[in-house]
């Protein structure tokens, strides 16, 4: 009799250790199974908005602010080799030369790109079309998929007349190109950003 409840004891034993053995191996994997899923939740890119621009005189550099300013984006200005002069007169002599001889200023930022969805890209009007260090940008940086809205500065040009340009440039490129807007003041840039819900883009 003894000998029969020592065996039942034991089985009972045996079948409680073993529960509770394999509730903590399940409370274990799902554990991992959150962590996992944490990590992957982790390194899905979110859309941001990069505010990239050149500005000799600082007006565009002012109207990028503004914007960097409306909208949490993040601003990057470009570097550019060789320089631009800041004299005026040195300054169309030498974007002409660029024009006309199709040189492309190299640029000398490392722009991580691929965090960004949205481009909005500034830079002055020269001889009524984009400077040459556009086309370089779009040739150094791969904008696959992204959308690209130019703004630019001018007391005469509006954005338009950059646009032709700007369509050969990302030609047989997977770029969505916007129409864009003349940032001379904030209240063009404050109407073009709540028309297109890009305020507070990044906030």
């Amino acid at each position: 009799m003894k000998k029969w409840l020592i065996g039942a004891l034991v089985i009972i034993v045996l079948v409680v250790v073993g529960f509770v053995l394999w509730g903590r191996q399940g409370a274990s994997q799902s554990k991992s199974t959150t962590a996992n899923s944490s990590v992957k939740q982790s390194v899905v890119p979110t859309k941001k908005m990069l505010i990239v621009y050149y500005s000799n005189s600082g007006t565009t550099e002012k109207a990028a602010k503004t914007i960097q300013k409306q909208t949490g984006a993040d601003m990057v200005k470009l570097r550019l080799s060789p320089n631009y002069p800041s004299d005026y007169s040195k300054l169309t002599v030498i974007a002409k030369r660029q024009i006309d001889q199709k040189i492309h200023p190299e640029i000398l930022n490392k722009i991580d790109i691929a965090k960004y969805s949205t481009i909005l890209l500034g830079f002055p009007t020269w001889y009524q079309r984009p400077p040459m260090f556009i086309n370089t940008f779009f040739e150094k940086y791969d904008l696959t998929g992204k959308t690209v809205i130019p703004f630019t500065t001018s007391m005469s040009s509006s954005v338009a007349v950059s646009r032709p340009y700007l369509k050969k440039m990302i030609a047989n490129k997977k770029i969505t190109l916007q129409k864009g807007f003349r940032a001379n003041n904030t209240e063009n840039i404050t109407t073009y950003l709540k028309q297109h819900h890009l305020e507070k883009y990044n906030k």
